[in-house]
Formats: structure tokens, C-alpha cells, sequence
């Protein structure tokens, strides 16, 4: 049963700070790939290539952070695989399809289901439905759809690559597939299948909360066709958690290290007027630093993942005072949306709390 959060335990939760588990080892590893692509991608006169590889190349560097089995590559390889074909269908169906509605939510629900399994599974899954969500934004023919996830697939192909050569070299302290202990498999910790789906069960229940949201926001995105409105659907998948004080939490970190991250970003863009060479050094340097700060703090952590996309959008010729306002926007009513989730635990919050008065209101009047 989900309750009501308190002001004293959010606040917490947003401001802790855990330096233990600061990371810079898998910064190391992860940001030459999308150096490589930005500057591959300058060079050959084609810096919008460059940074739909580089991309690629980043949420795969995420999933070394992950395990399945107890190895770190078979998450960047299905993340991979599957963020190819999801950004394929997107851009096929566009956000303008209802079928495109459809599948949204239906693949959020099977995220929210995954998040039972220990590892990196539901992260996987999620990452696919992230690429499905920007993806619609950018309707395209097959052809320029098949040549786009090419570039994709290649940035994370090559980013598992480098990690798989640094994870195996001859020096050096690095952990190994075989330094985790493989999780169970899938159906042993879903269980039994058909109590996991009853509604009885937090995770079938969090499953709809989450293809509840996702409809809602992907709709919005539908009907209004804004420009970059694909990050109102994408900050309702990342917000919504399994119970209304997470989700709070999360969306306050969510939306505070946004609008900072976009402030910083916009500052440094007005005041330096970055050229290409530079706008791709800043996207190396804050992707170092949302890869080392991911497990510190997820504000921090999306703060320089707001700058980090700022300057990788500027790439494309977007310019930055635009992306910052969108990003800013946006990501605030991702998170109102994903509220939305919970409108059944405000309405128990005010019975709960109208039950608690009504005996002092007898006494005082007696």
C-alpha cells in the first residue's frame, strides 16, 4: 500500500550525496567511443552522423553499469540491439500514429513487469522504450530510418567493443564478467506468472500505473506535435516508480537537475559561442561526468546529462537557447504527468487525513 510521503524523508533522499560510489573508472572507458564519433563525424563534413552514433555509443557505455548473468556486455549488446529496432519502429510509425500510443505504453508496462528481475533487464527494456519514444519524434521513410539506426547500432557495437578491450586488459584493476555472481534467470524471479499479473501484486500494479502515464503523456505528445515534446513521454517513463514517495523523489531530482544542468548549459553557450570542435569536447566532458556521478546522486547525474544533450543537439545546428527552454519545459511536465500515476493514493492521502480530523473536530465541538 503506497502512502503518503514525508516532506522530511524526500528532502533527504534528494539531497544525499553518496561519494562512495563515484565512478570515474567507467568514464574512462565509456567517453573515448563518443569521442571518436563526434570527431569522425566533424571530420567528414557530417557532424549530424556523428552524433546520432555517438548517442548510440553513450547508452551503451550506461549498461556497463549493468549485469546480466553476471556480465556487463550482454546488457550494452541487447541495449544495442533493441534501441535499433525500437528507434526504427518509432521513426516508421512517427509520434502522429495511435499505434505508436499503443505500443509506448504496452512497452513501459513490460519495463515495469521487468523491474522484478535483478540485473540489468528492465533496464534494457527501458532504454528500448526511451529510443521508441525520441524516435517517433523524427517520421522518416525506411530507407533514411534503416541508414539513421545504422549509425545507431554502430555507436554501441563500437562503444561494447572498447569496453569488452579495457575490461580484458593485462593490467590494470578492472572487474570481469566473471567478478559478479550470475542473477537468477528470468522466469525464476518473475515466479509464478500468473499471480505476477494478478492485480494483487505491487509490480502488476505499477505496471499499469506506468501504461496509464505513458498513454496520457505519449497522447499529449500526439496531439500537440511540439517540437522536442518527446521528453514530456520520455521523463514520465524515467519518473514513474513503483510507489507515489519514490516517485516524488524521483521527479524532483528529475526536474531540478534539469533546469540547473539547462541553465549551466545555456550560459556556457551564450557567453563562448562554441564551434563545432567545441560544442563536441563539451558533450565528451559533461558525458564524463554523468557516467562517473550516475550512482552519486541522480540530480547531479542529470544535471550533466542536460548539458551533456544541450550541446549534443547543438551539433545538429539547434540552437541552444531553444534546446535549453524545451528540455526545461518538457521534463516539468514529464514529471506532472507522471503524478497522474497516483491520483488514487492523493484521493486515500485525503480520506486518511479527513478520518484523522474528523475525531478533533467532534471533540471541539462537544
Amino acid at each position: 500500500m503506497s502512502t503518503a510521503p514525508e516532506p522530511v524523508a524526500l528532502l533527504r533522499e534528494t539531497l544525499l550525496f553518496d561519494w562512495a560510489q563515484w565512478d570515474p573508472e567507467v568514464a574512462w572507458r565509456s567517453t573515448p567511443a563518443l569521442a571518436i564519433a563526434l570527431a569522425g563525424g566533424i571530420a567528414f563534413g557530417s557532424p549530424g552522423a556523428g552524433l546520432v552514433a555517438a548517442a548510440g555509443a553513450f547508452t551503451a557505455g550506461l549498461g556497463s553499469l549493468h549485469r546480466i548473468r553476471g556480465s556487463c556486455l550482454v546488457p550494452m549488446l541487447l541495449a544495442s540491439a533493441g534501441m535499433t529496432v525500437a528507434a526504427f519502429l518509432g521513426m516508421i510509425l512517427g509520434h502522429q500514429s495511435i499505434v505508436f500510443v499503443v505500443l509506448a505504453a504496452a512497452w513501459a508496462a513490460m519495463y515495469a513487469l521487468l523491474t522484478v528481475v535483478r540485473g540489468g533487464t528492465s533496464w534494457v527494456a527501458q532504454q528500448w522504450t526511451v529510443w521508441f519514444l525520441v524516435s517517433g519524434a523524427f517520421h522518416t521513410s525506411p530507407r533514411a530510418a534503416s541508414a539513421r539506426c545504422s549509425l545507431i547500432l554502430a555507436g554501441g557495437l563500437f562503444q561494447t567493443l572498447v569496453t569488452a578491450i579495457v575490461l580484458r586488459w593485462p593490467w590494470g584493476r578492472h572487474r570481469t564478467d566473471a567478478d559478479e555472481e550470475s542473477g537468477p534467470g528470468l522466469l525464476e524471479s518473475l515466479g509464478n506468472a500468473r499471480s505476477c499479473l494478478s492485480l494483487r501484486t505491487p509490480v502488476c500494479l505499477y505496471g499499469l500505473r506506468m501504461a496509464l502515464a505513458i498513454t496520457v503523456a505519449t497522447e499529449f505528445f500526439r496531439h500537440t506535435g511540439a517540437l522536442s515534446g518527446y521528453w514530456v513521454p520520455m521523463t514520465t517513463l524515467l519518473v514513474v516508480r513503483p510507489d507515489l514517495v519514490q516517485t516524488l523523489t524521483r521527479g524532483v531530482m528529475r526536474v531540478a537537475g534539469t533546469i540547473v544542468g539547462a541553465g549551466l548549459a545555456g550560459l556556457i553557450a551564450a557567453h563562448l559561442h562554441p564551434s563545432p570542435p567545441a560544442l563536441a569536447a563539451l558533450v565528451v566532458f559533461f558525458a564524463w561526468w554523468a557516467y562517473s556521478l550516475l550512482n552519486v546522486n541522480y540530480a547531479l547525474f542529470t544535471l550533466n546529462l542536460t548539458a551533456y544533450i544541450v550541446f549534443l543537439l547543438s551539433l545538429s545546428g539547434l540552437p541552444a537557447a531553444t534546446v535549453v527552454h524545451r528540455r526545461a519545459a518538457y521534463t516539468a511536465l514529464g514529471g506532472a504527468f507522471a503524478l497522474l500515476a497516483y491520483l488514487d493514493v492523493f484521493r486515500k492521502t485525503r480520506r486518511w487525513i479527513r478520518a484523522e480530523l474528523e475525531p478533533n473536530v467532534k471533540e471541539k465541538a462537544a
